[in-house]
Order: C-alpha cells, then sequence, then structure tokens
C-alpha cells in the first residue's frame, strides 16, 4: 500500500465571518510540509500536530478532507505503468480541540467512585 502524502490546515474564524487556513509544516527537515501515512485521520479524529517551522504545536480536530487521486499519465503514474508510483495527495482541515477529556468534572471527595 503506498502511502498517502497528508498535508494540515489549521482553520481559525476571520472578523468577515469567513475562515482563515494555515498550513501547518511537519516535516523533517521543514519544506515538505507532508505527513507521509498509510493510515490518514478521518474527519472527528483528534490529532496531535507540531509545526516544526514555527516549532509549536497542540491537539487538533479533524473538521474536513479532500482527496487527489493521480490521473493517468502524470508525473505520479506516468504512461505505461500499470498503477501510481505515489499514493494519493490528501489536504486535512483542522480546527484546534481540547481533547478527549474535554468538559471534565472534578471530583469532590467521596465521589472518586471507589467503594
Amino acid at each position: 500500500m503506498k502511502s498517502v502524502r497528508c498535508s494540515f490546515y489549521i482553520r481559525t474564524m476571520a472578523a468577515s465571518g469567513h475562515y482563515h487556513y494555515e498550513s501547518v509544516d511537519i516535516s523533517s527537515p521543514p519544506g515538505d510540509r507532508k505527513m507521509y501515512t498509510p493510515y490518514p485521520p478521518a474527519v472527528g479524529d483528534l490529532i496531535y500536530l507540531w509545526d516544526t517551522g514555527k516549532r509549536e504545536g497542540g491537539t487538533y480536530e479533524v473538521l474536513a478532507r479532500q482527496w487527489l487521486h493521480s490521473s493517468y499519465g502524470s508525473t505520479d503514474w506516468p504512461a505505461g505503468e500499470q498503477r501510481p508510483l505515489e499514493g494519493p495527495l490528501l489536504d486535512v482541515v483542522v480546527q484546534p480541540a481540547v481533547g478527549v477529556f474535554r468538559d471534565e468534572a472534578p471530583v469532590s471527595d467521596g465521589e472518586d467512585g471507589s467503594q
């Protein structure tokens, strides 16, 4: 199975009610900006991303995905080849997220669940 080439974009609200989409450079060394994986995150998944250029990261929720598959005769699938030489491209839109334990109530004395 060819790896999917994932690019990530952080969505933030703009003043106009529209959105800004900022690319995350997750490659090492910086520059490629992609994550290569046979198991890309699905919509609703939480993922930790680290921007190697900005040297900052956090937990994000996947909002949307957009696939781009190679067309026959392209650089990724040269004419005469039975299948693409590279995996598909996947743009992944994320937004900052707290994590799976969001909205957890504090535990008071005697409420810890022990018997």
